[in-house]
């Protein structure tokens, strides 16, 4: 029996990788065309992990953003959102504070 995916979200494959939604194969799409055209640079899909340090209970808390990438010589990290999710905040604030060298974005579906 196939697992339930979180917030009902089906994956979906597209081009030989299995994304966590058709949104981000979408985004992904247009990142690849800009990244063709040479607006953007070193994209990366999950391919970065961000320690942020340690919850209440001891545990690592990483965040990996969607996609990352070099726009004009600044870092971008960006995050596409179809659900809000409740650790989200915590998460962003976390990243902001600590990689201020990062563009956090946030794409909203």
């Amino acid at each position: 029996m196939a697992r339930r995916q979180k917030y009902g979200v089906k994956k979906f494959p597209w081009r030989g990788i299995t994304y966590d939604s058709k949104a981000e194969a979408a985004r992904h799409e247009v990142l690849r065309a800009l990244e063709s055209r040479g607006d953007i640079v070193a994209l990366h899909y999950h391919g970065m992990h961000f320690h942020l340090g340690k919850n209440d209970k001891g545990r690592q808390v990483i965040y990996s953003p969607d996609f990352t990438y070099i726009e004009d010589g600044m870092l971008v990290a960006e995050e596409v959102k179809g659900v809000r999710v409740r650790d989200w905040p915590v998460r962003a604030a976390l990243f902001k504070q600590m990689f201020p060298e990062w563009e956090l974005r946030v794409i909203e579906v």
